[in-house]
């Protein structure tokens, strides 16, 4: 079998997962939303909920589109193959 190819909708997944793991990272900033603000870093909701996990989600999902694309050029001249045993 021989991997010559990878389809450019898989990098939906880890945009999914990007902005999951964002929204997450935005609950436990808010959840420490005082202690930041006593150290002086103030931190607003629409940065936290929107603007953070809308940019970190268009940058994950970029970074994927970018790998696919460089292993879909390799995979035409040395594609990865194995073997399966019967």
């Amino acid at each position: 079998m021989k991997i010559t190819k990878i389809n450019y909708g898989s990098a939906v997944f880890f945009a999914a997962a990007s902005l999951a793991m964002s929204l997450l990272s935005g609950l436990y900033l808010w959840k420490t939303k005082e202690l930041l603000a006593a150290q002086g870093v103030v931190i607003t909701g629409v940065q936290t909920f929107i603007t953070a996990p809308l940019l970190s989600t268009a940058i994950g999902y970029l970074t994927v589109l970018a790998v696919i694309l460089i292993y879909n050029l390799v995979a035409k001249k040395y594609p990865i193959a194995w073997e399966v045993q019967k």
